[in-house]
Parts: C-alpha cells; structure tokens; sequence
C-alpha cells in the first residue's frame, strides 16, 4: 500500500523495470555517533508509512542473533539508547507491514557491515531467521515479477556464502560480488552479475562530495541507465562525504536538492537516499514514478 493506495502496477512486471524508493542505512534513526553515522531521521515503521520499500540492513553476528550496526556503530529501538535493535524486531516490523498490506512488498538488502567478513554469515541468518519461514521471503536468484513478491521480503544478499550451500538453499538476489566504488568519480557503469542472464548496475560513490557526486557521476548514470527485465539499475544519491564540523544531513540535503530537480519519467530503478523528506517521497508515491508501466 502506497500511503493508503494499492501499488499500481501490473502482476507481469519485473520489479526491476519500476522505480523503488529507498534508504541508505536505513535502521540509524537512533545510533551511536550520530554526526557521522546517523543517516535517517525516521523509524522503519514511519519509513513504510512514508513510501519506502527498499531497505538496507547493516548486521552485526552476536552469540544470541543479528543486530542492527552502521560501521562501528551500535543501533538502538528507542531515543534513549538503552535497547540494542534486533534483527528480529526488524523483522517482526516488516512482517507486520506486509500482513497489514499484502499487496505490497519490501526488498530487503543484507549486509554483514561488522566482524570478520564470513561466509557462516548468511547460514546463520537464514537457520535463525528464514528456515521455516519460507514462504513470507522471495529468496530466487531470478529478478521477480511482481506478482512473484507481493506480500514478502525480497532478499537482495551482499554477503557472501559457500558454493555448495548456494547450490542446495535458494539465497536471493546475488548482490554478494558488489565492487566498491568510493572516490572513483568517472562515469564507467559497475556490472554485479546475478545470474548467467540477469546483472544489476550500480552506482554508489560514496566517498565522492555532493556536487562532484551529483555531476560526475550520479546524473550521467540516471541519464544513461535503462532497466529492463534483466537488469536493475541501483542508484545510492546518498554519500558519507562530510563537510567540517557538520553532520551528514547537511550533505544530504545538497544531494537531495539535485535529485528534486531531476525528471524521473524516463529512468527506472532502485534509489536510496540518507535523510529523505516529503518531496523525495511524493517524487515515487505520486503521479507515474510509482509502480506504473510506462
């Protein structure tokens, strides 16, 4: 449900052929260090509310579960910062969305972002939070159909497991060989391969200022990328950049200054923003940006 409208958009098409709203780091609306990691102002229940539907979950592995981090930085449920947040209250926040709406769908990007990149990661995750559970995830390698995905989480995996396990447990969207692009600030488009016929294309500099990133990099990419059926554009407009003495919202507000003026009617794909605010959201949740074939 689009702010109380079902999601217009053909069963047939491939949910990488329309636009989705998302975030960057989107469970820091209270985390430690916030000048420097902090990249949202809203919880994940007002996200949804709100329009988003592409979420981007950073984990940290502990003996008791998964828990919600940015770098070096702890997650928390409430402004006090006392309650650690939990995969499993994220979780139970999506699930819930999803049963209150079933004609929507959340993809979901996984990362391990803390600890010693492992590929017992993603089993642990999936024994802990999945198995049994099938049924309320997309967990294909293959790009769905939105018929395919209403009602569940699509999984888009950047984490990495052993190619034995991947041959015999279906593990999502294949996101795991993701090439980090930082400062790199040409216009040279970067291919992650999903399967032998499906890739994404992404851009994320993020180490890139915002006129810079906007100019360089983020606008020729919009510019040029078309999606189809067998390809997903992945668009971040967010960056860690930081001018001196300020936090990232500043930043944000410069890169989402960009994107407001940019027209979106002829480019398809997945977008994720730090700080996103009323105008970001209405530029997908209204007119024909939203879950409409074109």
């Amino acid at each position: 449900m689009v702010r109380g409208e079902k999601m217009n958009c053909p069963d047939s098409r491939k949910i990488s052929e329309i636009n989705l709203f998302g975030t960057h780091d989107s469970l820091t609306a209270f985390v430690d260090m916030e000048k420097v990691c902090r990249c949202q102002t809203l919880t994940l229940r007002e996200q949804l509310a709100s329009g988003v539907r592409l979420i981007d979950v950073r984990l940290n592995r502990k003996k008791d579960g998964f828990y919600l981090v940015h770098s070096l930085a702890d997650c928390y449920e409430d402004e006090e910062k006392k309650i650690p947040l939990s995969f499993s209250a994220v979780l139970r926040n999506c699930l819930d969305f999803l049963k209150e709406n079933p004609d929507e769908f959340i993809v979901m990007s996984v990362k391990q972002d803390r600890g010693i990149q492992s590929r017992f990661f993603f089993p642990a995750f999936y024994s802990q939070y999945i198995k049994g559970n099938e049924d309320k995830w997309y967990l294909s390698s293959e790009i769905p159909t939105v018929k395919e995905c209403r009602g569940k989480i699509v999984l888009m995996r950047r984490c990495k497991v052993f190619p034995k396990y991947k041959k015999n447990t279906l593990c999502g969207l294949d996101f795991s060989h993701w090439r980090d692009q930082g400062k790199k600030w040409s216009e040279k488009i970067y291919p992650v391969r999903l399967s032998k016929t499906q890739k994404a294309t992404v851009q994320d500099r993020y180490g890139l200022a915002p006129e810079r990133k906007w100019h360089k990099c983020a606008k020729p990419f919009l510019d040029s990328c078309r999606c189809d059926g067998d390809n997903i554009c992945v668009h971040f407009i967010s960056t860690a950049y930081r001018y001196k003495n300020e936090s990232l919202v500043r930043t944000a507000e410069e890169m989402n200054g960009y994107f407001k003026n940019y027209d979106l009617s002829e480019s398809k794909g997945w977008f994720f923003f730090d700080f996103p605010d009323e105008d970001i959201a209405e530029k997908f949740t209204q007119g024909d940006n939203y879950g409409k074939e074109r």
